[in-house]
């Protein structure tokens, strides 16, 4: 994969720049894959990955801050026109909030 200048977390559809340093943290998926990433798109990757967390990188508090995001971000969020009707579609945070 050709070097984009981008974080590894970032998603080849997702066009929005990186934030920070790229190895701000590490984002784990449930088969113990690992990306590194900025703390914008780490968050980005964190909502949308079923059963993936986040562990500490270069930045002291980012992946607090990624945990914190990534509970109000829509899985897959770069796709602007997709249907968000399901609670598989909407963020934790919609979700707690629907329940209430």
């Amino acid at each position: 994969m050709p070097d984009t200048g981008r974080c590894s977390a970032a998603h080849e559809d997702d066009r929005t720049p990186c934030a920070g340093p790229h190895d701000a943290v590490t984002i784990l998926d449930g088969h113990a894959n690992a990306a590194p990433g900025c703390e914008h798109h780490g968050a980005r990757m964190l909502a949308s990955i079923d059963g993936a967390h986040v562990e500490p990188g270069s930045v002291v508090g980012a992946a607090t801050r990624v945990l914190a995001a990534a509970d109000t971000i829509r899985p897959f969020c770069w796709y602007e026109n997709a249907p968000r009707t399901e609670a598989s579609q909407l963020s934790h945070a919609e979700n707690r909030a629907r329940n209430v």
